[in-house]
């Protein structure tokens, strides 16, 4: 066990938080071995600098020009789909919503962080859709990692462990998710949920300027919050 995640785990005894590597991890994702993301990792030490909040951009040129990953990513994981490599960096200690994309997402952790993850199969959708913070789980995904999330597995930002570092993780998708609809569907059914192209959104009450913005509150139960190593 890391140091880290010890420290963690004594500053959040309210939380369960485990390794990526456990077994009960499967049902969320997999972890991949030989992915080339040494250059793609120098690149976002340098560029993404973690301020106090999270910052999402779904494309980079400069991390998509790394032409080993790139395959990497195309042939290994989305089998010659067309992808996106973007990141996403900041300082976030709290669940506050959860998305959830038709493909699945690989996330490359440029620093140590927390993954709060929950299934789509969880989701009551009468008489309005709904989830439970109480079934969320906590895992710690330590810097180098590339973690695989399936389609089904609720997500949201990343937390940090640190909180002088912040956390940095690099985001690959498939092509134009998260993009703004040039116009968006009925809020009907499934598509109550749907924010943005291939990203059903589900956030928590108390996250009122998303709500403002047409996100669907659903969470229900406390907000996790997450305390980081000061």
């Amino acid at each position: 066990m890391t140091s880290t995640l010890t420290d963690i785990r004594k500053l959040n005894p309210q939380v369960k938080v485990l390794p990526v590597e456990d077994p009960s991890f499967c049902h969320f994702g997999k972890l991949h071995s030989g992915a080339p993301v040494d250059l793609v990792s120098a690149y976002a030490r340098e560029h993404a600098v973690p301020g106090d909040d999270v910052v999402y951009e779904a494309s980079i040129a400069g991390l998509e020009a790394d032409v080993a990953l790139m395959g990497w990513l195309t042939w290994q994981v989305y089998g010659g789909m067309p992808i996106q490599l973007g990141w996403c960096y900041g300082r976030n200690q709290s669940l506050d919503c959860l998305e959830y994309h038709k493909g699945n997402e690989v996330i490359i952790a440029v620093t140590d962080m927390i993954v709060l993850l929950g299934l789509y199969d969880d989701i009551q959708w009468q008489p309005r859709p709904s989830y439970d913070t109480a079934r969320i789980k906590a895992f710690y995904v330590s810097q180098g990692s590339v973690v695989e999330l399936y389609s089904w597995c609720l997500h949201y930002a990343p937390i940090h462990t640190n909180a002088r570092t912040g956390f940095c993780a690099l985001i690959a998708l498939p092509y134009a998710t998260n993009q703004a609809f040039e116009h968006a569907p009925a809020k009907v059914g499934e598509a109550a949920l749907l924010f943005a192209r291939n990203k059903w959104l589900i956030v928590h009450p108390d996250q009122a300027n998303l709500v403002k913005e047409g996100a669907f509150a659903g969470i229900k139960g406390d907000n996790i919050h997450i305390n980081g190593i000061e």
